[in-house]
């Protein structure tokens, strides 16, 4: 069947600002780098169905939709920023020619939170996300990226949390909260965004570098 569009609307409306909270901070700091291009075809949208599963995604147009289950592990704007900057990386990085490559997603708006990631990288821009979005079962839900896309996204979300001025340390606590929580519940978003101590670690690390300059 098809999932219904949310009525609790204190949770819509929390979706909403913070979704466009991350947007206009993202599009006015891609403006100012003449950069917004790389946002063109994007008409972002965030939409929350009634469903108690755990779950998150992306669809290439910019439309996020979140199901009210993950609100249970993202109950904060600092936790949904975590959850939507990390989906906002997976819309703007992926390969196409009006899209930016991963790399360059990185590096443009990893210079300005930090100049760490991305600089060191060497000056190989691949395309990634090239597995793209799988849009097969009944909402479009994507194909699980490679982890190396998983650890990229969540730098550029770190980023665009930042850019919007939220607590960035709720991304490595969103994602120990779902891992806690993950036996008792049918957890699809980890089946796509898999979820380890190896995933935490790498975004502690962002964290600290970023904080140290």
């Amino acid at each position: 069947g098809t999932a219904s569009v949310s009525t609790d609307t204190a949770a819509v409306r929390m979706l909403r600002e913070t979704g466009r909270r991350m947007v206009s901070a993202l599009e006015s700091y891609m403006k100012s780098h003449n950069m917004s291009s790389a946002l063109s075809g994007l008409s972002w949208e965030f939409q929350l169905v009634k469903s108690s599963e755990v779950n998150a995604f992306c669809l290439p147009s910019g439309k996020i939709v979140f199901y009210e289950g993950i609100l249970n592990y993202a109950d904060t704007p600092d936790y949904i920023a975590a959850v939507m900057g990390h989906e906002m990386a997976h819309a703007i990085a992926r390969h196409g020619n009006e899209r930016m490559s991963q790399q360059a997603a990185l590096n443009l708006i990893g210079n300005t939170a930090s100049e760490v990631i991305g600089a060191r990288k060497g000056a190989t821009a691949q395309s990634l996300f090239n597995i793209g979005f799988g849009l097969g079962t009944q909402a479009g839900v994507m194909l699980p990226y490679s982890r190396k896309h998983e650890y990229e996204a969540d730098k550029i979300g770190v980023y665009i949390m930042e850019l919007a001025g939220y607590d960035i340390n709720a991304a490595p606590e969103f994602w120990e909260r779902m891992t806690q929580g993950r036996s008792s519940d049918t957890n699809d978003f980890l089946s796509t965004h898999p979820s380890n101590t190896k995933r935490i670690k790498a975004l502690k690390e962002v964290i600290k570098t970023k904080s140290a300059l």
